[in-house]
């Protein structure tokens, strides 16, 4: 085309001034430099592409800073592909074209004025643009606070496939139809597309404010009630479940028969030869020397090293069963290796507990019915679980739950405005538990409030909530599915002292659950895309065979489990959905002999905040303010007590937080039921009881303790 207009040109010599002569100069110019001008730019497009990735690879310890800034990392990594693709892409272009174009050797200032880039020199700095590119790509793999490139890398890698699979779209199309008949096809597939996805979008909505028998989510009220974002698209309905595969292969566990195994009685089975030297069983395994060679043993998990180092006990195995009295047991059998655990039960602890009726207290209320034990506590929280992903994602342990509440074996209240404080565990957690509000509120929204002293927590003001329970009526156990001592991690102090009777964390250190070189990457570990496995059985299933052996072991007394689940505590949503079969298991066959004497608390500590869901979707930034809190207390406790039903369903759709949930739980250690005394209050001055009181149909976020940036009720 060039060669023709110049042409044309100069076919009309004669007829051309001065003026245009010196646009016809201009023009050679123009054409003769454009490989340089390109390669110029192409040299800025990979320095801004380079540059901005840099810039998304910035980390702070602070969980609240990194939430902060996720979206604009989201930015800088999208367009920071659009550079790398147009750097290449220009290039290439380039290096095809270059020497294709006539660049008018006859014209004596092209002469003097332009130059051709060879080939070779293109190629070459193609090559080392790559190379820096890979660099600056690998340079930050962690999955950290601090460093956490490889999220970082796999949104770029997700994108650039995205770009080279429209790129190979259109190269196949043009090579097999006319672009006339592309665009037509585009728009009738585009027209069925859109009905469809409106067909289904349309049933999703529809679905997502909907709870069990029926009732359904408040958006807005009539009586100034704040009003939740609504009418958005509820993107995770539209993912199938598993595929996730395509990224990290099977997500089931391996079936192999373990060779080693545990029995009611505490016995040690293992199938091993006695003559193999490395056979052998370990009481109490020192997990954390691994993890310690590995840089990784921070403060969150170095009070667990200082406890459980001390206890470690290897023996030969010797071919015959032998007694273990550890709760937790290595068995080792040449290069095969078996985690296993147990509930051993403290004889000590369960008399103890066994003064139900007979306590020395005088200031109980005794219950008037006939119950021998209180009504015992079943505390479950699930990372990252919002109220719509657990029935998105958990339908059988959904309809399980609901079946419980129809059929009558107990009732189940369902809190649809319960809201988390913030998209991370610490504050919602130290809520939930102790009832300490360990944020600072927005104070560009209420300047006065710098001027109030924020205490600090104190176990004697701010008690775990299991505390307030008697301990001459109740056992304690804490199974914790994650390395990490919660009380140092997140209140930088010990637990309470004699608070717990059983804590179950060392199994979830093992290398398996807990990877010592890289714990929190994508493909193995706690916060992984991968399903969290133990042998041949999930981590879950894990914690449910524990707790039912507990329970067996404690029958005759008052439990109380407080259970941490780590299985939607990643970037897909899709892992929990392979925690649904052991939900439904537990739920729905374990627990259907416990409703009539057990309160359970399912509770989420806020939704999932590590994907693109919550990054870039409105529904994600609901989702994560909204966990999910479902309470089931047995039906004769509701009859003997009707104000409690009153207060619990007139609070089901009304704005609360995990603030709420832990005075509920306080208040109900007075009830003659659970034990009737707060131990923690024994002079019953508390005003706070949480679901027990009148919530206000116009509480606001500034009422009740979330931070005005991240309320979904305005």
């Amino acid at each position: 085309m060039v060669l023709k207009i110049k042409s044309t040109l100069r076919s009309r010599d004669c007829e051309c001034g001065v003026k245009d002569r010196v646009h016809i100069v201009m023009f050679d110019l123009i054409s003769q430099n454009l490989p340089n001008f390109t390669l110029s730019l192409s040299i800025v497009s990979i320095y801004i592409a380079n540059t901005l990735y840099d810039w998304s690879l910035e980390g702070k310890k602070d969980v609240d800073w990194i939430h902060h800034h996720i979206g604009i990392f989201g930015v800088y990594i999208i367009t920071a592909t659009l550079s790398f693709t147009s750097f290449y892409n220009r290039n290439i272009n380039n290096n095809n074209n270059n020497n294709n174009n006539n660049n008018n050797s006859n014209n004596r200032f092209g002469k003097l004025f332009s130059f051709n880039i060879d080939r070779k020199i293109i190629i070459a700095l193609l090559f080392i643009c790559t190379l820096i590119t890979l660099f600056q790509l690998l340079s930050d793999t962690g999955a950290s606070l601090e460093h956490h490139g490889q999220y970082n890398l796999i949104i770029l890698v997700g994108i650039e496939l995205l770009y080279i699979s429209i790129a190979l779209f259109w190269i196949i199309s043009l090579k097999l139809f006319k672009f006339k008949n592309i665009i037509i096809g585009l728009v009738i597939c585009g027209i069925f597309v859109g009905i469809v996805f409106q067909s289904y979008r349309t049933g999703f909505v529809r679905q997502w404010p909907i709870g069990i028998a029926g009732k359904r989510m408040l958006f807005r009220g009539e009586n100034g009630e704040c009003k939740i974002p609504e009418n958005f698209t509820p993107w995770p309905d539209f993912i199938p479940k598993g595929f996730t595969r395509a990224l990290v292969g099977t997500q089931e566990c391996p079936t192999e028969v373990p060779f080693a195994y545990l029995t009611a009685d505490h016995m040690l089975h293992m199938e091993c030869d006695a003559s193999d030297p490395d056979s052998s069983y370990t009481q109490s395994p020192n997990f954390f020397t691994s993890i310690e060679d590995a840089g990784n043993l921070g403060r969150e998990i170095r009070p667990l090293f200082e406890k459980y180092s001390t206890f470690e006990r290897r023996d030969k195995w010797n071919g015959e069963p032998v007694k273990v009295v550890d709760e937790t047991v290595l068995a080792r059998c040449g290069d095969k290796t078996e985690v296993l655990m147990q509930n051993v039960r403290k004889q000590h602890i369960h008399e103890r507990a066994s003064h139900f009726t007979d306590s020395q207290r005088t200031n109980i209320k005794q219950p008037t019915s006939t119950t021998k034990k209180p009504i015992n506590i079943m505390f479950l929280m699930v990372d990252a679980l919002s109220r719509a992903h657990f029935k998105r994602a958990l339908p059988k342990s959904f309809q399980a739950l609901e079946k419980v509440h129809t059929d009558g074996a107990a009732h189940v209240f369902q809190f649809m405005r319960y809201h988390s404080l913030k998209p991370y565990t610490d504050p919602n957690t130290i809520a939930m538990y102790t009832g300490y509000n360990s944020l600072r509120y927005d104070q560009t929204h209420d300047p006065e409030l710098s001027k109030v002293p924020h205490p600090s927590h104190e176990w004697r003001r701010n008690p775990m909530y299991f505390q307030s329970f008697r301990n001459d009526s109740y056992t304690t156990a804490w199974v914790y599915g994650f390395c990490e001592d919660w009380f140092q991690a997140y209140l930088s102090k010990g637990k309470p002292v004699d608070s717990i009777d059983h804590e179950l964390v060392l199994p979830f250190c093992a290398p398996e659950a807990y990877p010592p070189a890289q714990p929190f990457g994508n493909f193995a570990g706690p916060f992984s895309f991968k399903r969290r496995c133990l042998g041949n059985k999930h981590i879950h299933q894990r914690i449910f065979d524990y707790i039912n052996q507990y329970w067996a072991n404690y029958e005759e007394v008052g439990k109380i489990v407080h259970a941490t689940f780590m299985d939607a505590h990643e970037g897909t949503m899709d892992v929990i959905k392979y925690a649904d079969e052991g939900f439904l298991q537990f739920i729905g066959t374990d627990m259907s002999e416990r409703w009539n004497d057990t309160m359970m608390v399912m509770v989420g500590d806020h939704g999932s905040h590590m994907g693109p869901y919550y990054l870039w979707a409105q529904g994600g930034h609901v989702e994560v303010a909204m966990p999910t809190l479902y309470i089931t207390l047995p039906l004769w406790f509701l009859e003997a007590h009707p104000e409690v039903k009153t207060k619990f369903l007139s609070n089901e759709n009304k704005l609360s937080t995990p603030f709420e949930l832990y005075n509920t739980l306080r208040a109900l250690s007075n009830y003659p039921e659970f034990g009737g005394i707060d131990i923690m209050d024994q002079l019953n001055e508390r005003l706070e009881k949480g679901y027990l009181n009148d919530i206000k149909d116009d509480i606001q976020c500034k009422d009740i303790g979330i931070p005005y940036d991240f309320c979904q009720c305005h």
